[in-house]
């Protein structure tokens, strides 16, 4: 077992956008940094394999999108927001339900349809909010211009807060995310675009329904950033 109270980790490359330089090519992370992100990702693991077997006893009706598999990028953001910055995401959301505040048992209440849940039962396991976290949205490819407005929102409060707008491969073709790019380009908005790129849009793979795959390439005439978490 290691004593060691911090450590040096060496980082993947990256793939750059109009960017002529990124981010370090290694972190030093605290002992107790590391001990967060790990119960983070534990956490979020917990919880989702807790939904998924009640997904499977028909506890939980309708859809239950999980997020297994994908903490490392849950942790990776939350680690770099400062307070005041905002997250809105897919209706993946269970896990940065957590990660932005909210309790395991009040987010499978609310998978549940109990009263006790985040949005008292009328959210379900797709509409679930917290402190500076906007959902959680059902629709497909929705949450990228509602990010948008959102850090128009900031830029007019004059807020020294970014907003993180995540989105999956499989929104990625959608024209609201090409507008909402064009749109944070035009009036250069606090906004950051996150494309999860889990391979697959429900049943499709990225490769048969994107004629590019380089998601970090969309933004035209803003810059991208390519990063792996394998």
């Amino acid at each position: 077992m290691s004593t060691a109270e911090s450590a040096v980790i060496p980082l993947v490359d990256y793939k750059y956008h109009k960017l002529d330089t990124g981010p370090a090519m290694n972190a030093t992370i605290t002992r107790e940094q590391a001990l967060n992100y790990l119960k983070l990702m534990h956490t979020i693991r917990r919880l989702e394999t807790t939904a998924g077997n009640l997904y499977k006893e028909k506890v939980i009706r309708g859809f239950c999108h999980l997020y297994s598999g994908q903490e490392a990028v849950a942790a990776g953001i939350e680690a770099a927001l400062q307070p005041g910055d905002a997250l809105i995401t897919s209706y993946r959301c269970h896990g940065f339900a957590y990660s932005r505040g909210n309790t395991p048992h009040s987010i499978l209440a609310e998978l549940c349809g109990k009263t006790s849940g985040v949005s008292k039962a009328r959210g379900g396991s797709m509409h679930i909010f917290g402190k500076d976290f906007y959902g959680g949205n059902g629709i497909v490819g929705a949450q990228v211009p509602l990010g948008t407005g959102i850090s128009l929102a900031y830029k007019h409060m004059n807020k020294p807060n970014v907003v993180i707008t995540l989105y999956g491969d499989g929104a990625a073709n959608q024209g609201q995310v090409f507008e909402s790019f064009n749109l944070a380009k035009v009036l250069n908005l606090p906004v950051i675009y996150l494309c999860e790129n889990n391979q697959y849009g429900m049943g499709t793979s990225a490769k048969r329904s994107s004629a590019s795959t380089l998601y970090y390439t969309r933004g035209d005439f803003i810059p991208g950033l390519w990063v792996s978490l394998i």
